[in-house]
C-alpha cells in the first residue's frame, strides 16, 4: 500500500510537468493546426541549454530559465517564421516532414556540439527529501508539480484577460474573421509557436534534475506529448493537465510494480483503453 501511495504521489508530481509539455503543443495547434513532432527535440535543447550554462557559469537549472527561456522563445520565433510558416496551411505531410527534419537537426546539432554520452546537469534542490507521513516527495518533483500548475493558471488568465489571449483565442477559433476585425493573424501564429516553445524551456528546467540527458532522447518526449496532447482533447487546458497526471501515475505504476519493459508499455496500454471507450478523450464536454 505504501509502495502505491509513493507511486501515485511521484506520478502527480511528474504528470503535472508532461501536462506543461503537452500545453505547448495545445497552444500552437489551436492556433496554427500543426502539431509540432520536433517538440520534443525542443525540450532536449532546453536541457542542454541548462547543461551550457551550468558549465560555463555553474548557474543552476532553475536560474538558468532566465536566459533560456528569452533563448527558446528567439529560438521558436525564427524556426516558425522562416521554416513553418511559408508551408503551413499546405499539405500536412509537408509540415510533419519539416518538424521531423528539425527535430533531427536538432539531435545532430547537439551530439557535434556535446557529444553523445549521457549527462547530468544538477540541481541545488534534486537532492532534497520531504517525508509525508510514509510518503517520500522529491524537492525536484514538487518544485515541477507546483511551477506547472500555476504557469497553467497563468496561460489561462493569460488567453482569457489580456489584449493578446483575446488576439490568440479569435486566430484559434476563426482566422478569417479575425484578420477582418484586424488582428495580425500571422504575427499571431509565431508568437504563439514562441510562446510555446518558451513554455518548452521552463519544461525542460523542471524536468531536468536528476535526469541524464542525451541528444536521442527528444522523441520520447515527443510520445509522451502526443499521448497527453490527444487524451486532453488537444485544447482543454484542464483535460490537458489530467492527461499528463494519467500518463505520469501509468508510469510510476509501471515502473515500481512490473518489468522495465511491461512498465514502460503501461501508460500507453492505458491510452489505448481509454481511446477505444472515450474517443474523445478526457474533455467531459464538446
Amino acid at each position: 500500500m505504501d509502495e502505491l501511495l509513493q507511486a501515485l504521489v511521484q506520478g502527480f508530481f511528474v504528470g503535472s510537468a508532461y501536462g506543461l509539455l503537452a500545453l505547448g503543443m495545445g497552444l500552437v495547434y489551436g492556433v496554427s493546426g500543426i502539431v509540432n513532432f520536433a517538440h520534443g527535440d525542443f525540450v532536449s535543447l532546453g536541457m542542454y541549454l541548462c547543461f551550457a550554462f551550468f558549465t560555463a557559469f555553474a548557474l543552476d537549472p532553475y536560474v538558468s530559465v532566465v536566459f533560456t527561456v528569452p533563448i527558446m522563445i528567439a529560438l521558436g520565433a525564427l524556426v516558425y517564421r522562416f521554416l513553418i510558416k511559408p508551408i503551413a496551411g499546405r499539405q500536412l505531410l509537408m509540415v510533419i516532414q519539416l518538424t521531423l527534419g528539425v527535430a533531427l537537426l536538432i539531435q545532430n546539432g547537439l551530439m557535434m556540439v556535446f557529444g553523445g554520452q549521457p549527462t547530468r546537469a544538477p540541481s541545488m534542490i534534486e537532492s532534497k527529501l520531504f517525508l509525508v507521513g510514509d510518503v517520500v516527495i522529491r524537492g525536484a518533483h514538487l518544485v515541477a508539480c507546483v511551477v506547472s500548475f500555476a504557469l497553467a493558471i497563468l496561460l489561462y488568465v493569460m488567453l482569457q484577460s489580456t489584449d493578446t489571449g483575446r488576439a490568440i483565442r479569435a486566430v484559434q477559433q476563426e482566422p478569417r474573421a479575425a484578420a477582418l476585425m484586424g488582428v495580425d493573424v500571422g504575427r499571431v501564429q509565431v508568437m504563439t509557436f514562441a510562446i510555446g516553445v518558451g513554455v518548452l524551456a521552463i519544461a525542460a528546467a523542471l524536468l531536468l534534475p536528476g535526469l541524464p540527458i542525451q541528444p536521442t532522447q527528444g522523441l520520447r518526449f515527443t510520445v509522451i506529448t502526443l499521448l497527453v496532447f490527444v487524451l486532453g482533447g488537444m485544447t482543454n487546458f484542464v483535460a490537458i493537465m489530467l492527461g499528463g497526471i494519467v500518463i505520469g501515475v501509468a508510469e510510476a505504476i509501471g515502473t515500481i510494480y512490473m518489468t522495465h519493459t511491461l512498465g514502460q508499455l503501461l501508460p500507453y496500454l492505458i491510452f489505448v483503453a481509454i481511446m477505444l471507450f472515450r474517443p474523445q478523450g478526457l474533455v467531459w464536454r464538446s
